[in-house]
C-alpha cells in the first residue's frame, strides 16, 4: 500500500484530465502513489484514460453524478494512509505530493492544503473564473492553521474520510466536511509550498451556467441548516451582495499584489459573472439546491 492515494473526479474530459494526470505521473512514480480517476462518463471515457495513462486506476459509475460523491467513491477505492484530492481543471507542482506528505509530519492536522496559482492565461475571460472561483486560495497564502482551505488542492487522513463519510456526498467538502472536523476540535493547515495552477480555457457562457448551478447547490445545502430568519435576511440583501463579494476580492487582490493588472482588466466580465453567482445563491435559497450538484462539472 502507497502512502498517498490522488484522487481525481471527472466529468469534463480532456484537455484537462489530460493536463492533470501529465502533471503528478511523475511524482506518483517516484512515491509510489496510486492515482485514481472517478467518472460517470462511459466506458469508452475510461478507456481512453487507461490508453494514455496506463498506470491510473479507472473506476466508472454512471449512478453518481456529483463531484463530490464521485471524490467519495475514491476515497472508499483508495488504498494510502492519505488521499489527495485535486481538481482536473488543475495541473499540480512537480513536488505536490512530497510538500502533501511533509506537511502532514508537521503535526495531527485534518487536512492540508495550499495555493492555487494560475497558469498565465491569455483570455480574459479565464483571469474571470480565476479570481472568483479561488480568490481564497490566491497566492501567496499564510503558513499555518487555518479554516479555510480550498478543495481543489487538498489533503486529508484517509482515515478521518472514512468517519465521516456521511458529510461527503451531497455538498462540497469545505460547506459540509470542515465545519464539523473544526468544531471538534481537528485542525486544518495551511502549506504555501503545496501548490497546484488551474488551467483555462472556459467559454464564458459555460462558466456563467455553471457558477449558477454551483451557487444554487451551495446555497440551497446551506439553507437547510439556516433559520428561516437568516434565509430572509438573505433573500432581502441580496441586490447589494454582488458589489460586497467585488469588493471582497478586489481587498485579497490587492492586499496580495497578486495579478491586480489581469483583476481590472477583468471587471467587466467580473461583474456579470458575480451578479450571476448570487442570482443562483437567491434562488437556492428560495427553492433548495434541486438537481443542481448533478450538473456541474
Amino acid at each position: 500500500m502507497g502512502q498517498i492515494s490522488v484522487v481525481i473526479a471527472s466529468k469534463v474530459g480532456p484537455p484537462f484530465i489530460d493536463q492533470c494526470l501529465a502533471s503528478v505521473a511523475e511524482q506518483a512514480a517516484e512515491l509510489g502513489a496510486e492515482v485514481i480517476v472517478v467518472t460517470p462518463r462511459p466506458e469508452e471515457y475510461g478507456d481512453r484514460i487507461k490508453s494514455l495513462f496506463p498506470w491510473v486506476r479507472i473506476v466508472s459509475d454512471p449512478e453518481i453524478t456529483k463531484i463530490p460523491a464521485l471524490r467519495r467513491r475514491g476515497v472508499e477505492e483508495a488504498s494510502g494512509e492519505y488521499v489527495a484530492i485535486i481538481e482536473e481543471h488543475c495541473s499540480a507542482a512537480a513536488d505536490w505530493l512530497k510538500q502533501t506528505l511533509a506537511a502532514f509530519k508537521q503535526g495531527n492536522f485534518a487536512a492540508v492544503g495550499g495555493a492555487i496559482t494560475d497558469y498565465g492565461y491569455d483570455r480574459v475571460r479565464d483571469w474571470v473564473v480565476y479570481f472568483i472561483e479561488y480568490n481564497g486560495a490566491l497566492p501567496p497564502v499564510t503558513a499555518g492553521e487555518t479554516d479555510n482551505l480550498n478543495d481543489a488542492n487538498i489533503a486529508y487522513p484517509r482515515k478521518l474520510l472514512l468517519e465521516h463519510l456521511d458529510l461527503l456526498d451531497d455538498g462540497y467538502w469545505p460547506m459540509t466536511l470542515h465545519p464539523t472536523l473544526l468544531a471538534r476540535g481537528h485542525k486544518l493547515l495551511s502549506v504555501p509550498e503545496m501548490v497546484v495552477y488551474h488551467r483555462g480555457p472556459f467559454d464564458f457562457f459555460y462558466y456563467l451556467h455553471q457558477r449558477f448551478l454551483f451557487s444554487r447547490a451551495f446555497a440551497g445545502v446551506r439553507a437547510q441548516n439556516q433559520s428561516a430568519v437568516r434565509r430572509l435576511a438573505y433573500l432581502v440583501a441580496a441586490p447589494i451582495i454582488p458589489l460586497l463579494l467585488l469588493g471582497r476580492i478586489a481587498r485579497t487582490v490587492i492586499r496580495k499584489r497578486c495579478r491586480v493588472g489581469e483583476f481590472v482588466r477583468s471587471l467587466p466580465l467580473t461583474v456579470p459573472a458575480v451578479t450571476v453567482l448570487v442570482a443562483g445563491e437567491w434562488v437556492g435559497c428560495l427553492l433548495g439546491p434541486g438537481n443542481a450538484l448533478t450538473e456541474v462539472e
